[in-house]
């Protein structure tokens, strides 16, 4: 059985995921405020790890990418579970292997990936304590890899945290249990500045379609605040694919 996803996103009220963005609440706090406020939050839905885009953590901690050279794919797909020593884990959908690992300070890391990648950048990940699983041969799969985060990690609840793209892929391939908006007193407005759900695909797709969202909480926060809960439920018309991660 698959873990529960929560979908835990921070935004401003017009659906924007650029925090630094953000037009500042009328009581003067800053963005780091509402980021600090939004991190205590995460923590009280008890999720085991959160899971996230390769843009998302490069932007966060690894700026530089691996170079695969004209190395072969590799012919192991074994699962590989390093020591987990530190207290957050963040898992990585990064399907070509882009993340070049430097120190990984106090987190772990699990990397989701594609049969395609080279065993020389397996044998990187073993160096650094990065666990890695695979998600079939593109890298694609992302039931067969919330199973094995089920099976062989033991997760049971895992946060869903962007970026945008990687939220569209589980909001089209109905994987989404939970959404959680933590929702800023705050505006963005620019056009084209990345929301919640970004799903790339053709302009007649509706990657929501077969999915109903019910209200289960709202609440009013510090700093004006609003906190909504929803659960996803899938209609008769849902049907489950796979689809692509560009990274």
């Amino acid at each position: 059985m698959k873990p529960k996803v929560i979908c835990h996103m921070m935004s401003s009220v017009d659906g924007r995921l650029m925090p630094y963005r953000y037009s500042l609440p009328l009581n003067g706090k800053s963005h780091d405020d509402l980021i600090n406020q939004y991190v205590a939050l995460s923590e009280q839905l008890n999720g085991d790890a959160s899971l996230i885009g390769r843009p998302t953590l490069q932007a966060m901690y690894f700026k530089d990418t691996f170079d695969h050279k004209d190395y072969p794919p590799t012919d192991e797909t074994e699962t590989f579970i390093a020591k987990p020593d530190k207290t957050n884990t963040y898992i990585v959908l990064d399907p070509n292997g882009k993340i070049l690992y430097d120190n990984t300070g106090d987190n772990n890391y699990i990397s989701i990936l594609s049969e395609k990648v080279s065993k020389e950048y397996l044998q990187h990940l073993k160096e650094k304590q990065v666990s890695y699983l695979f998600a079939g041969h593109d890298g694609n799969n992302l039931k067969r890899a919330l199973d094995v985060l089920a099976d062989d990690f033991g997760f049971k609840t895992i946060l869903l945290e962007g970026g945008g793209i990687i939220n569209g892929l589980f909001l089209k391939a109905g994987l989404i249990d939970e959404l959680s908006l933590f929702i800023c007193p705050s505006l963005d407005g620019l056009s084209g500045v990345p929301a919640i759900f970004e799903y790339k695909g053709e302009i007649d797709e509706l990657p929501a379609q077969g999915q109903s969202l019910e209200l289960t909480s709202i609440k009013q926060l510090e700093n004006d605040v609003v906190w909504l809960c929803y659960k996803f439920h899938l209609t008769k018309k849902f049907r489950r694919h796979n689809f692509h991660y560009i990274s």
